[in-house]
C-alpha cells in the first residue's frame, strides 16, 4: 500500500527535532498535518509538489516546503514532487510552458538556436522569461488542481473498493 511506502521513507518529526537548525520550527514540525498520510495532507501535498515542479525558478525544494507549511500539505511528499522537473524532464516541460505561455500572451514564439549553457539562457532571458513564467505558472495551477483531485478521487475510490471487500 502506498501510505506504508510513504511512511516508511519519510524522516521521522521527533527525530528532526533534535537538530538545532530546526529548532526555530518546532510547532511545525510537530504539525500531524505535515506528516500524516491522509486524503487531505496528501492531495494538497500533491498539489503543491506539482505547481513548485512547474515554476522555473531557483531552490523549487525550499519554495514547496514554504508552500506546505502554509497550507499544512504532507511536507515530504510535497517536497519529493518537485523532482518530477529533474535535469531530463526539465528541458521539454519549459519548452512546453514557454509555447503555452506565448500562445495565451498571444505573442509569437521566438524560434532562437538553443544552446546548453547558462550564459545564453541568462543572455535570452529578456526575451523568454513573460512567456515562460506566464505559461509555467497557469500550467502549474492546471496540474496542480488536477493532482489535488485526482488524489481524492483515487483516494475516495479505494476506500470504498476496501470497504466492498471488506463486507464480502
Amino acid at each position: 500500500m502506498p501510505r506504508k511506502f510513504f511512511k516508511q521513507i519519510s524522516p521521522n518529526p521527533e527525530r528532526l527535532q533534535k537538530y538545532d537548525t530546526l529548532r526555530w520550527a518546532t510547532r511545525l514540525v510537530h504539525d500531524t498535518q505535515l506528516w500524516g498520510f491522509n486524503r487531505s495532507s496528501v492531495a494538497k501535498g500533491c498539489a503543491v509538489g506539482v505547481f513548485c515542479c512547474m515554476l522555473p525558478t531557483p531552490l523549487q525544494m525550499l519554495l514547496a516546503a514554504a508552500l506546505a507549511f502554509f497550507w499544512r500539505a504532507n511536507l515530504p511528499l510535497s517536497v519529493g514532487l518537485v523532482w518530477i522537473s529533474n535535469p531530463l524532464t526539465m528541458a521539454p516541460m519549459f519548452y512546453a510552458n514557454y509555447k503555452f505561455g506565448a500562445w495565451m500572451l498571444n505573442s509569437p514564439s521566438l524560434n532562437l538556436k538553443f544552446e546548453w549553457s547558462a550564459h545564453w539562457f541568462v543572455s535570452q532571458l529578456h526575451l523568454l522569461w513573460k512567456p515562460l513564467f506566464a505559461g509555467s505558472f497557469v500550467s502549474g495551477i492546471v496540474f496542480a488542481l488536477l493532482a489535488y483531485y485526482l488524489v481524492q478521487l483515487i483516494w475516495s475510490w479505494r476506500v470504498k473498493r476496501n470497504w466492498v471487500k471488506r463486507k464480502l
